[in-house]
């Protein structure tokens, strides 16, 4: 979600309106529910920071029932240890309307490549911070080689 709100206002976007299938976390991010742990609390500070940016937004719940394109995300951000993610590579923007102020995101878009913790080490040498899986990353990285434009 913060990723696509900072990707929203990028494009110049003043007004979202944001839906999740937590109810949970749409009754956090709404004041409704108190946060009880702290890494929620985290990135519910981070998330209101970032919401702030914006002239309007509001935030509703929409049953994973009634939303398929919100399941398939959610599995996606469950199947992804924290470790792996990079950041700037794991949204990708595959179509946007903007007229003014409005920017409408096509969130199917979001991917995960399992390409990418190679490509990161490759170009930038990050490895995991556990070391079974650095070693194991450095292996399997060695058959690879990037092409000029920074793919695997």
């Amino acid at each position: 979600m913060i990723a696509g709100l900072e990707l929203a206002k990028s494009l110049g976007a003043e007004v979202i309106e944001a839906k999740c299938d937590s109810l949970l976390v749409v009754n956090q991010v709404n004041k409704s529910f108190e946060v009880r742990e702290g890494r929620m609390q985290r990135y519910l500070d981070k998330l209101q920071v970032t919401l702030h940016r914006f002239k309007e937004w509001t935030l509703d719940h929409v049953p994973r029932e009634q939303n398929s394109e919100a399941d398939a995300l959610a599995n996606l951000g469950s199947s992804v240890k924290e470790d792996d993610i990079i950041p700037r590579t794991v949204v990708q923007l595959s179509r946007s309307v903007i007229e003014e102020g409005h920017t409408e995101i096509n969130s199917t878009s979001l991917t995960w490549d399992w390409k990418n913790k190679y490509i990161e080490y490759l170009k930038n040498g990050k490895l995991p911070t556990d070391p079974k899986e650095s070693r194991a990353l450095r292996a399997k990285a060695a058959r690879f080689t990037l092409d000029e434009d920074g793919t695997l």
